[in-house]
């Protein structure tokens, strides 16, 4: 199936791949330990997702130290709400209930090229608000090497919802079909709220203070993540 449409999305890493195979092949069996598989694959993709978004962001827009303690203490707060709600949701799901979770990691799985022979990405689709608002910001910045925004204050808000779909869509959209009791589903509730919270301290707390030429650099950077090519 080809999709046209804008995407937001990570290199399939031959880690990330290996993880994300072993547990398809175990959900389509129905093994009992494809939740165990899949806990395995969250926590990759989260190591992954983090070094993107805020371990990168350190050295591409030269973070100064107040901005580093920033980053890595949302980088943390993020591991460790992964490693805790992913272990209490997939550990104990039903093999039926992993079978829906590798239907819907199977269709976000997506290749550059019609014939498979591209590069291999995890993706979501993003709907056009969201999409026209990175074109803007793209469009504004143009060839120069520097950004100087019209509307600061407009851009980080969309690279803040960015952030937010990501966290959405790799990390909560898998859990609408496991079976959770109250009490994990309040924790799971207030942990990603507390993942978001942490990402947004980023934007508007480091990046948003960038000098035009960082600032630059991590809109340049933010081009890795942000497809519009066809992918298949």
């Amino acid at each position: 199936m080809t999709c046209g449409a804008p995407h937001v999305g990570f290199p399939l890493s031959p880690t990330l791949e290996s993880l994300s195979n072993r547990f398809l092949e175990a959900a389509s069996a129905g093994h009992p330990k494809a939740g165990d598989y899949f806990y395995a694959v969250i926590l990759q993709l989260t190591d992954e997702v983090i070094d993107y978004l805020l371990i990168q962001t350190v050295s591409i827009a030269q973070v100064n130290s107040v901005g580093q303690k920033v980053i890595n203490l949302c980088a943390s707060t993020s591991n460790k709400a992964s490693a805790m709600l992913s272990a209490k949701i997939y550990k104990k799901a039903s093999p039926e209930e992993m079978k829906n979770v590798a239907d819907l990691w199977q269709s976000m799985i997506k290749n550059t090229a019609p014939d498979q022979s591209g590069e291999w990405y995890l993706v979501q689709e993003i709907d056009a608000s969201l999409a026209q608002g990175l074109d803007d910001i793209l469009n504004e910045k143009g060839d120069q090497d520097y950004f100087e925004p019209s509307d600061l204050e407009a851009v980080m808000a969309r690279y803040e919802r960015l952030v937010e779909v990501i966290i959405d869509g790799f990390f909560l959209r898998p859990t609408e079909s496991v079976k959770i009791g109250a009490i994990t589903r309040k924790l799971l509730s207030v942990g990603i709220e507390g993942v978001k919270q942490a990402s947004n301290a980023v934007i508007h707390k480091v990046v948003k203070n960038l000098e035009p030429k960082h600032l630059g650099n991590y809109v340049d950077f933010t081009t890795q993540f942000y497809i519009r090519s066809t992918l298949s």
